[in-house]
């Protein structure tokens, strides 16, 4: 060793680069208690070490940050008597939309529109439950994006993607336009999009709202007449999706020729959004595993090994007969006002989602886990 080469006054082993350092990085990195000499971030919050370096936080602390800040948000609108300084709510353009969502996590560049790659290994998939687009969670949304994008080779969409607040003929207790809605559920679309290589969605029955009003109140040649300005489309959703390359609109041929856009078929797992509920727990989830099996002649359908079920907006995994899972998927949407009126009836829902992984298409059903926010905010 050259004599001008001093060393390290602790270890005594390694070189120093300047004379005036009093240690080597690794003993400078033991004495911080850090077990590796990698640029290393720590959260800001709980101090946890081995966080991405461009990052403040941890991911459980961002969680939470995100949580306080939006209930900040709507504590503030309820005491404010100016409103004028807050984000309107409902949001009034896709633009206004894509600026709360990228505070909400955190993003401070709008990142390129393309399809992110395929995950790598054992197929996983996520349902992304009901949404009900202007009335859901972003917080709960970003999670799911976040955390399930970069593993999911696919995520699901369960059905009732929007709410289509402006088309129920319900007594309506916000006063909601389809602009004001339509607004959210492009940025719905934009996020899960840019989240996932692949977004397959089921219409559900708020989504098919709209339909079943043209339908209901026009006549056929009225209908005709808007098919063939809209290229045969009456769903909003399904007009929706075709401005994204890696989103589809969920088709099931029956063997009579029609086609099913409730209902999908993913190896021997059966997804649907079928307007089906019950106060007694599981008792949907059975009946519809009772219809799958009276109907799978008709309907091209087979045994399945899971059947995964949305609208009911509970979540429940049930064992079933000898090697079957009958699965409900949850929701991220708020409390509606129609929840808080007096005619009291159905189940508190549970806002969660639930994911499975396949091995050769055939579904592990010791690999289907869900999720359930409510149950870390309690």
């Amino acid at each position: 060793m050259p004599a001008n080469v001093r060393l390290c006054p602790v270890c005594k082993k390694t070189p120093v680069s300047t004379p005036t350092v009093k240690r080597c990085r690794a003993c400078y990195y033991k004495r911080k208690g850090i077990e590796s000499i990698a640029q290393v971030a720590t959260c800001i919050d709980c101090g946890k070490v081995g966080i991405s370096r461009h990052s403040t936080r941890c991911r459980e602390c961002n969680f939470k940050d995100m949580t306080v800040r939006r209930l900040a948000r709507e504590a503030s609108r309820k005491t404010a008597p100016d409103m004028s300084a807050q984000v309107a709510e409902p949001l009034a353009s896709y633009e206004e939309a894509q600026r709360q969502w990228d505070r909400c996590i955190g993003r401070m560049k709008v990142r390129q529109a393309k399809v992110p790659k395929r995950p790598k290994g054992r197929e996983r998939v996520v349902v992304v439950p009901d949404i009900h687009a202007p009335f859901h969670e972003p917080d709960m949304l970003a999670y799911i994006c976040e955390v399930e994008g970069p593993k999911c080779a696919k995520a699901i969409c369960i059905g009732d993607v929007s709410d289509a607040y402006a088309f129920s003929t319900f007594t309506k207790y916000e006063k909601v336009s389809f602009a004001e809605e339509w607004a959210s559920v492009t940025q719905v679309m934009d996020a899960l999009s840019r989240a996932f290589h692949e977004v397959e969605i089921i219409i559900g029955n708020h989504d098919a709202r709209l339909e079943k009003r043209l339908l209901e109140r026009l006549t056929p040649d009225m209908i005709d007449a808007i098919r063939y300005m809209t290229g045969g489309i009456l769903c909003p959703l399904t007009a929706l999706a075709k401005q994204y390359s890696n989103v589809t609109i969920a088709k099931h041929e029956t063997p009579s020729g029609h086609f099913v856009d409730w209902f999908i078929v993913d190896g021997d797992t059966w997804l649907g959004h079928p307007e089906k509920f019950s106060k007694v727990p599981g008792a949907s989830l059975r009946a519809v595993e009772d219809w799958i099996l009276d109907n799978e002649v008709a309907l091209g359908l087979d045994k399945y090994r899971l059947i995964v079920m949305g609208h009911t907006h509970q979540l429940e995994i049930i064992p079933w007969r000898s090697n079957q899972l009958l699965v409900s998927a949850g929701c991220i949407c708020q409390t509606q006002g129609y929840q808080t009126k007096p005619r009291i009836g159905g189940r508190p829902q549970k806002r969660g989602f639930i994911w499975y992984e396949k091995d050769n298409g055939r579904v592990d059903v010791n690999a289907v886990g869900m999720y359930w926010f409510d149950a870390e905010t309690q």
